[in-house]
């Protein structure tokens, strides 16, 4: 038996996307491991009736626990006296456990509705309820108004610590190793500062394009819907102080300090730091003539951070490009052209850590090339988690550490928004590109 506190995981909007390829199948991999708590129950909340278990489990490789341990419940999501049924709900389950259990409602649920949900969730005193924790999807608001606003919000019904925001890319496994490697790799550590890196390119390339979600990108693009998200957090865990030894509380509030160093230069214009486009099509999948939503964009960044002056940054993503890759690459400061060592943390495909270094090539005569040292996670484990396992199981045991804060929250706007206005209000700077377009073609 192990010692994982009793727990009731209740996931509103069970029957969409998110839970059936995402959370089921990453709570199911969990149970195989033996890391879930003996006393464990999934309630999923649901709109629609005739909605069976068996319908969501097509992703789901351990579907004989998931079937065992989930039970539907149908509920009116703007009722409150549903909220109240549900209450009722799980205080007979807990009877039934025999112990006091702790209730994590999972939102996946579009963000127009997460509101009111969390309004009436708080009204019911669930809320109140000693370990109840509230875990929400991004985005968290359109712009820093609505993003303060809500956090406002959250803050009427659940205290900071109930709270988890979820940035999924912080809990890929290359993520995570940023600050062990840094910290548990000399070399690395001693040079992980302006001394020595000239650059740092945080990339998120995709080659898919909006995949039929134009009401969704058509109120978002790219600016919105990744950088001001998971490139700014990635970038914040690549600059911030490194905790001390073994004290990963404190991530997210040094987090919180890398980013409040960060701003976009503004001394000729706020434009020339930032490049935008839109791939050719686009406008006719979301049927918009006139469309100006970015597909594609690139901002330079600077911090104030003395560790980081005079190091330039720049966050790029683009989808419908010609590969797909998230990385965040770190290049060294070199005298002349034979020395290129370049840093690589790639987070997808194939997560791992590559290093370049120049080396003579065998033969007589003294020739040299640059060659990779590289380490990849599936050479050397047979299974990687994925990215929802470590968010459920960190949520479950009550790690904030892969969770964004409040404050990061806001400040990921903070940094954004003057580039935000400014695009919203000018029409003549977007650049068109075609589909398979690699970064480098489109902004030269």
């Amino acid at each position: 038996m192990n010692n994982y506190k009793p727990t009731i995981l209740i996931i509103i909007g069970i029957s969409g996307d998110l839970s059936k390829r995402k959370l089921l199948p990453a709570i199911g991999q969990i149970a195989a491991t033996g890391m879930i708590p003996d006393q464990f129950k999934i309630i999923g909340v649901t709109r629609q009736k005739g909605i069976r278990i068996d319908d969501l489990l097509e992703y789901t490789t351990n579907k004989g626990y998931i079937y065992q341990n989930t039970m539907m419940f149908n509920m009116d999501l703007t009722d409150p006296k549903d909220f109240e049924r549900l209450q009722n709900y799980l205080e007979d389950i807990e009877k039934e456990f025999g112990n006091e259990s702790q209730y994590i409602f999972y939102l996946s649920v579009p963000p127009t509705v997460s509101k009111s949900i969390v309004e009436l969730i708080g009204l019911s005193g669930m809320a109140k309820k000693e370990g109840t924790k509230l875990l929400l999807e991004k985005p968290f608001g359109v712009d820093l108004k609505s993003a303060v606003d809500l956090v406002e919000h959250i803050d009427k019904y659940f205290s900071i610590e109930q709270v988890y925001r979820i940035d999924h890319y912080l809990a890929k496994e290359t993520a995570q190793n940023i600050i062990v490697f840094r910290n548990g790799n000399s070399l690395f550590k001693k040079t992980w500062n302006k001394d020595f890196i000239e650059k740092i390119e945080v990339t998120v390339s995709e080659e898919i394009g909006i995949e039929g979600r134009a009401n969704f990108y058509e109120q978002t693009g790219a600016l919105r819907d990744l950088i001001q998200s998971h490139l700014l957090q990635l970038l914040a865990l690549t600059l911030m102080e490194l905790p001390k030894e073994g004290q990963f509380d404190q991530v997210p509030s040094l987090r919180y300090d890398a980013l409040k160093a960060l701003k976009i230069p503004i001394e000729k214009s706020l434009v020339a730091h930032a490049k935008r486009g839109q791939y050719n099509g686009y406008r006719e999948e979301v049927g918009n003539n006139e469309s100006m939503v970015e597909t594609f964009a690139s901002i330079d960044l600077e911090s104030s951070d003395p560790r980081w002056e005079g190091v330039k940054i720049r966050l790029t993503t683009g989808k419908a490009l010609k590969e797909k890759y998230t990385e965040i690459k770190i290049y060294y400061k070199k005298d002349n052209e034979n020395e290129s060592n370049e840093l690589h943390l790639r987070l997808q495909p194939d997560e791992g850590i590559s290093f370049s270094v120049w080396a003579k090539r065998p033969g007589y005569e003294h020739q040299v090339s640059r060659h990779a040292l590289n380490f990849s996670f599936k050479d050397h484990f047979t299974s990687i988690p994925d990215a929802y396992e470590q968010v459920l199981f960190n949520a479950i045991n009550g790690d904030h550490s892969l969770f964004s804060s409040s404050e990061e929250v806001t400040e990921t706007w903070k940094v954004i928004d003057g580039l935000q206005k400014a695009w919203e209000t000018s029409t003549y700077d977007i650049i068109l590109y075609k589909k398979g377009s690699t970064i480098e073609e489109i902004i030269g």
